[in-house]
């Protein structure tokens, strides 16, 4: 039939809208391996009637949503109009189709975990779940055009947390936040700038062989027994790293620090997050490398 998709690119985009209802036109080329001729195929799929164009974003039109019903068999999510969950939305879809087909990141929207998928509408404000290597972050994003008030919701949202002791928080803007507020007591609480530098360094957050950095860099390591390091060499030093902000991690040191005025920590870092810890532990010393030299791009799949 003239007016079915061509080829498992254009499903595979059908079926994204089905599900996420928006995706903006900038995002398209995460869905074709062909950068030279993916407006053709989705002008043909616009005449098609198969998908719709409103301004910037696409949505399924007419001859999409009945393909998903009687020839995949599946069904579709109708389109939320409402205006702020719309924004909501077209975050959650930028981020899915960013992450599509990554053999280290799956990204599961808010509204897939069914046990919570009315709060995520009425209250709660993580936008879904980054499985990271096997580990999953319970996942929020703080925009440029948030307030105080916003922000705020995500800390209670993140206080009153019962299952996930992990979290990463997007942000546009890290001056909007101030980071000493987001300690809660949990495992891990990643702060980091919403930029495509940053979402592709994710991909490779656990997959940094730290134990080779560690051997490297220190004489005689071994594992510590505290929280708020990974290992100690025989010259009693203390030593952490950090991939991304970790606020927990910050906090866990300067309470160390504070009650240990004579003790001293090595922490390892990029410049770049050398620059933002420095002004927060201003104590500790630190060790700049580059780490992107020791990521294993090729490491099996790590599970809680």
């Amino acid at each position: 039939m003239n007016n079915l998709p061509n080829g498992n690119e254009e499903i595979s985009l059908i079926k994204f809208l089905a599900k996420y209802q928006y995706l903006k036109t900038s995002d398209v080329p995460y869905f074709f391996n062909s950068k030279k001729y993916y407006r053709r195929r989705i002008t043909t799929l616009i005449e098609k009637k198969i998908i719709k164009r409103s301004n910037s974003t696409l949505t399924l039109a007419s001859q999409g949503k009945q393909y998903i019903k009687k020839v995949l068999n599946l069904d579709y999510n109708k389109l939320n109009r409402n205006p702020t969950y719309v924004q909501r939305l077209l975050y959650i879809s930028n981020l899915a189709a960013y992450y599509q087909n990554n053999p280290t990141v799956t990204f599961i929207p808010s509204f897939d975990l069914k046990n919570r998928e009315i709060l995520t509408i009425t209250s709660r404000r993580y936008i879904g779940i980054l499985d990271i290597n096997g580990i999953k972050y319970l996942t929020y994003h703080i925009s440029k055009l948030h307030d105080n008030k916003y922000i705020a919701s995500v800390i209670f949202d993140i206080q009153k947390e019962k299952e996930f002791k992990n979290f990463i928080v997007l942000v546009d803007d890290l001056s909007k936040i101030n980071l000493q507020d987001f300690t809660f007591g949990y495992n891990q609480v990643l702060i980091i700038k919403d930029t495509e530098e940053n979402r592709e360094k994710l991909k490779y957050l656990n997959s940094v062989n730290w134990p080779s950095i560690i051997k490297k860099e220190y004489k005689e390591p071994y594992i510590s027994t505290y929280n708020f390091c990974e290992y100690m060499d025989k010259r009693n030093e203390y030593i952490t790293y950090f991939y991304f902000i970790d606020t927990e991690k910050i906090n866990r040191i300067l309470m160390f620090l504070r009650e240990n005025k004579n003790k001293h920590i090595d922490i390892i870092c990029t410049k770049q997050l050398k620059a933002i810890l420095q002004q927060l532990i201003p104590r500790a010393q630190y060790n700049v490398l580059d780490i992107e030299k020791f990521i294993d791009r090729k490491r099996n799949i790590y599970y809680e």
